[in-house]
């Protein structure tokens, strides 16, 4: 036995307390004969016996009270194992459980759990320990503790790998800060994994370990492999052809170290087969196979690629998806430019005639030939001539975007600011302010852009967005109204471009012109994929995104008050409603497969797949890992003082001795009352 705080020992000095008032209080009885004494009846032995026993158990009971309030003050430790403490090193260990896509090839995963419960096995009593699973990031962390049957319940009832990929760093970084709150001065990081090449990229910023942290590895899995993938598809549309006919490129990987002599590839479409294509790999290599695909049926197409005849099918198929779209409908309400006899809507009719992934069919009418009852067929309006619409027209425009078409306003020089705000209140994002005419030498660029906003993310996902070449000498001043967004700024602030909804319809304001009379950006480069991404926009049509990796986010545009439905391959609905910060985003892509997703207005799907990398079984040497991420510095040497010191901490921790003896007290006390209520004294 040994004490965490032995100077409460002093406490056992009370022990005289109860016993000098029991001495004290002990008195000598006279003897006096009286002659009135023979009437009186003596006493019986036996119960002056009694109460002298019952004086003494009293007495007992008071001194047991606080002998043992003194031990437990003094927090003792119990333990036939402590002696064997004295001349070991007691450690701080942080056990990472690799639980990536890899870790799913056979039974790799079975083997890490019984490594780390083996590690967690060889620890001595009084070590604590702290275990984190990780993918690409952390995932399950229990933080340290010297409770390791508990450690090992955590690793037993662990779920099965995901398929997010695996990054060493972001676990490591988490061990090191755990350890920084650590006991013991020995520390180590136990990483248990596959090992996979792509775990660790080969410059890592030059970050170690903290000093005096050592770091373990443990490698699970056989050194000879096979495994067949897709890594990528491709799926490209042939607009020269009378049919609809896209060819797709897939690419199948063997990462296995045997050659394969025939290797078959399926190609599913809405869950029939469409094709099949034989291929030969050699070791450690790939191939693009082809498959030209005619498409008839209008909508989304959901597609596979899939190869078999290996032992994991984790990455066996790549889900993807094709869109036939018809032609979207535009219809541009234009006349004459008034510097030229040009027609205003030539170079936007022009940018929409370009092959797209939707086309375009594009009507010009001038304002005399709008028909109000025709609108409802086209999917988005372009109205260049704002200024010479009659009421009955303007009218028919409010009914037409607020039943859901889309309306991109783009007023010319000859537009009146207060007739504007007056006519187009209903609809407009803006409010007119005045014309702006610079010089040719003092020219504007847009420069600020809404990152956030789907005609941008869009942009983005085409390469760099750059509108500096855009020279803009005229625009309108404007002020954006309650509700609307600013897509894109030019350099002094102004609004060049303003989205917002009416009823059910969106609007696009665009504060200078479509064709050269303000500006030179038809000419320029961003002009057609910024004319194509507003036109989809305003027609609800945005072509997104639709092949994700898993752990990726998706986002949506859902209009004010609107929500979105999003089902995974597993059946889980999930809910998604708008914000008002930007695009709602959604978060669980951990399967791969087909997502449905559903509102009021629209349905689709997008398709999940995991990282390629994941894919390539490869492995790092482990001492290339230990050489680039431990510290030079080496262990420091503690004390046995110190280290008993917190050895005793621990112990005295998991035993809490002190709150049995307090309980003991308790009940002493208890009897040391009943007792003394029935002594004679």
């Amino acid at each position: 036995m040994s004490f965490l705080s032995p100077w409460y020992l002093l406490g056992l000095l009370g022990i005289g307390i109860p016993l000098a008032i029991h001495l004290i209080r002990r008195q000598q009885a006279e003897r006096v004969v009286l002659p009135t004494a023979r009437f009186l009846q003596r006493a019986p032995k036996k119960l002056v016996y009694f109460q002298k026993l019952q004086q003494l158990l009293l007495l007992a009971l008071r001194i047991a009270i606080i002998g043992l309030l003194a031990f437990a003050f003094a927090r003792p430790i119990f333990s036939g194992a402590l002696s064997t403490l004295v001349d070991a090193s007691p450690q701080s260990s942080v056990i990472l459980l690799d639980t990536s896509m890899s870790m799913r090839y056979g039974d790799r995963f079975d083997q890490g759990k019984a490594a780390v419960i083996s590690e967690l096995e060889s620890l001595r009593q009084g070590d604590e320990a702290a275990i984190v699973t990780f993918a690409d990031s952390p995932a399950q962390v229990q933080l340290l503790t010297t409770d390791l049957t508990a450690l090992k319940t955590f690793v037993e009832t662990a779920p099965a790998p995901g398929y997010r990929p695996t990054h060493f760093l972001s676990a490591l970084h988490l061990a090191d800060q755990i350890l920084q709150s650590a006991h013991y001065q020995e520390k180590s990081i136990v990483l248990v994994s596959d090992y996979q090449r792509s775990a660790l990229p080969a410059q890592s910023s030059g970050w170690k370990l903290s000093p005096y942290t050592r770091l373990k590895t443990i490698k699970v899995g056989e050194a000879q492999t096979e495994n067949l993938s897709i890594t990528g598809v491709s799926a490209m549309k042939l607009s020269d052809q009378d049919q609809e006919t896209h060819r797709i490129l897939g690419r199948v990987k063997n990462s296995g170290s045997e050659a394969i002599s025939e290797v078959q590839v399926v190609l599913t479409i809405d869950g029939s087969i469409a094709a099949t294509r034989s291929v030969a790999l050699g070791d450690r290599s790939e191939a693009v196979v082809e498959f030209p695909i005619v498409l008839d049926q209008v909508g989304l197409h959901r597609c596979t690629l899939r190869v078999a005849g290996d032992r994991f099918e984790a990455d066996n198929t790549y889900y993807f998806t094709i869109r036939v779209e018809p032609p979207m409908r535009v219809l541009c309400i234009a006349g004459r430019s008034s510097s030229s006899e040009v027609d205003k809507a030539y170079w936007l009719r022009s940018a929409l005639d370009q092959q797209a992934a939707v086309p375009f069919q594009v009507d010009v009418v001038g304002p005399r030939q709008l028909v109000p009852e025709a609108l409802p067929s086209y999917a988005v309006v372009v109205l260049m001539e704002v200024a010479t619409l009659t009421e009955a027209q303007i009218d028919g425009l409010k009914s037409y975007v607020r039943g859901g078409g889309g309306l991109m306003l783009v007023p010319d020089d000859r537009a009146e600011a207060t007739s504007f705000n007056r006519e187009y209140a209903d609809l407009t994002p803006v409010l007119l302010q005045r014309k702006h005419l610079l010089s040719e030498d003092a020219p504007l660029s847009i420069t600020q852009v809404q990152r956030y906003h789907s005609i941008v993310r869009s942009l983005q996902d085409g390469g760099p967005i750059d509108f500096s070449a855009a020279r803009f000498h005229g625009y309108w001043g404007v002020e954006p109204v309650a509700g609307s967004e600013v897509v894109l700024r030019f350099e002094n602030g102004a609004a060049a471009l303003v989205a917002s909804y009416a009823g059910n319809g969106r609007v696009l304001f665009f504060a200078s012109s479509l064709d050269p009379e303000w500006n030179n950006f038809p000419r320029q480069v961003m002009y057609l994929p910024l004319v194509h991404e507003a036109m989809r926009h305003l027609a609800g049509s945005h072509v997104q995104k639709t092949v994700y990796q898993v752990g990726e986010f998706v986002p949506f545009s859902i209009a004010p008050g609107g929500a979105a439905r999003i089902i995974s391959p597993q059946g889980e609905d999930t809910l998604l409603r708008h914000t008002a910060a930007g695009p709602t985003f959604y978060q669980s892509t951990e399967q791969p497969g087909f997502y449905e997703t559903r509102s009021a207005k629209w349905s689709g799907s997008f398709a999940v797949n995991a990282a390629a990398q994941e894919s390539d079984l490869s492995t790092i040497a482990v001492d290339d890992i230990e050489a680039q991420l431990s510290s030079s510095e080496t262990s420091p040497a503690a004390s046995a003082t110190e280290q008993m010191s917190t050895v005793k901490v621990q112990l005295e921790k998991s035993q809490r001795s002190w709150w049995w003896l307090l309980l003991m007290v308790l009940g002493l006390g208890i009897v040391e009352i009943f007792l003394a209520n029935r002594t004679y004294r």
